[in-house]
């Protein structure tokens, strides 16, 4: 219970991240943006959120996830209301503001909160579950709302989806205790080496190794799931927002899926550096066959979206790979730097993509419906596997996290009980 109320956090962030992905036409039209300015401003919950992981470790490790969590979604909650009631370009960056500051604790928090009540083998079943949690989010994000914004409008929807986040806060109020009960007479000991756990944890090289290719795994979700996806395949396919959102809704399918499995297979064999290095080769093809196809069937672009999520999601297994190359009293702060990473990539993956989209169309060659030429969607495609493939080359030099030989003596003995 008190995993699963911060894993609905951060169901309830990642629907938040993405659900601009299907109000796209709206926000411009409404904001009056441009493509470029548009990702830029939504990009603010992603420049807000990645520097703050470098407090949400540190505060973690210090304070309980009860105290952090709790404002934290509150603050989630107003940036929804936010949206709904602003009518300007700043008025939609403080609402990214105020939901990139609150959702920034919500997977660190979760993740924190799994560490300190389950044992250490159970973190990277953990870090999958936790992150299908977050791709149900994300459907839900995609397709779902997709069919609330048409029948409602998304003003309404957003407002809405506040008043779900003031209903999570309850809940994280009344089930999450203050601290794991073997914490409470380590917190004060803990609280003089916060400054040097964050040093620890940001001279490691093997920590940038794992948030560089922790990254580059993310970004199909951040460029394609989050903001870009159901414009490109509307262009690609000819099909409408619903369908062209239940497509990208696919790619989240193959991480629910692929996120679980590959946490217990990471257990079972005692790789994580193979799966990370094969995962992000596989992302490269996956993603270049975004850029063969001039169109495509619906089916077909469901299939190749599971294919990309299924493909990727061993990203799951950096946030593992991060705890395990740091000391474990800053479990939280290697989470969160990682986290930072990830999302300080994938706020600048989305502006770069819209300022490719304007310069590649001439920033007024829209389509008759509103929408950027087929061309140009496939030129901003290319960052997908070169950052995936640069993923790779930093799988390829980390280091194995796991002592192999001693997992596997550990698997046996636990057999044998």
């Amino acid at each position: 219970m008190i995993w699963g109320t911060a894993a609905l956090f951060y169901l309830y962030e990642f629907f938040v991240r993405v659900a601009p992905s299907v109000m796209e036409n709206d926000l411009q039209s409404s904001f009056q943006l441009s493509a470029g300015a548009l990702g830029g401003i939504l990009g603010v919950y992603y420049y807000i959120y990645a520097p703050m992981q470098l407090v949400v470790g540190p505060a973690l490790d210090r304070f309980s996830a009860k105290a952090l969590l709790a404002p934290a979604c509150l603050l989630c909650a107003l940036g929804c209301i936010f949206v709904m009631s602003g009518h300007s370009g700043p008025m939609l960056g403080l609402a990214r503001l105020c939901q990139g500051f609150g959702s920034s604790f919500a997977f660190v928090g979760t993740m924190y909160l799994a560490a300190e009540w389950f044992p250490r083998n159970k973190l990277t079943l953990l870090s999958g579950l936790t992150t299908s949690l977050g791709m149900m989010g994300a459907i839900v994000g995609n397709a779902g709302i997709a069919k609330a914004v048409s029948d409602y409008g998304w003003r309404i929807t957003m407002k809405d989806a506040g008043f779900f986040g003031l209903f999570i806060l309850l809940l994280i109020i009344f089930v999450i205790p203050h601290r794991a009960p073997h914490r409470v007479a380590k917190s004060h000991a803990k609280k003089a080496n916060l400054l040097h756990g964050l040093k620890t944890v940001l001279f490691n090289p093997q920590t940038w190794l794992t948030g560089i290719v922790t990254a580059a795994l993310y970004m199909p979700l951040s460029v394609i799931g989050a903001l870009w996806g159901v414009q490109y395949i509307m262009a690609l396919t000819g099909e409408t927002k619903v369908e062209a959102s239940g497509a990208v809704s696919m790619l989240y399918v193959g991480w629910l899926i692929g996120g679980p499995f590959v946490g217990w297979l990471s257990e079972r064999i005692g790789h994580r550096r193979l799966l990370l290095t094969a995962s992000s080769a596989l992302t490269v093809v996956g993603t270049a066959l975004l850029l063969v196809f001039s169109s495509i069937s619906l089916w077909s672009v469901y299939a190749l979206m599971l294919l990309i999520g299924l493909v990727s999601s061993p990203q799951v297994i950096g946030f593992v790979v991060a705890v395990e190359h740091n000391p474990r009293e800053y479990s939280g702060t290697s989470i969160a730097v990682t986290n930072m990473m990830v999302m300080l990539l994938a706020g600048l993956g989305m502006a770069i993509f819209g300022e490719v989209l304007d310069w590649t169309s001439g920033n007024a060659a829209l389509n008759d419906d509103g929408h950027y030429p087929i061309n140009a969607y496939r030129k901003a495609m290319v960052m997908l596997p070169i950052f995936a493939a640069i993923g790779g080359l930093a799988a390829w030099v980390l280091s194995e996290s796991i002592d192999r030989k001693a997992h596997m003596e550990a698997r046996e003995q636990d057999l044998a009980k």
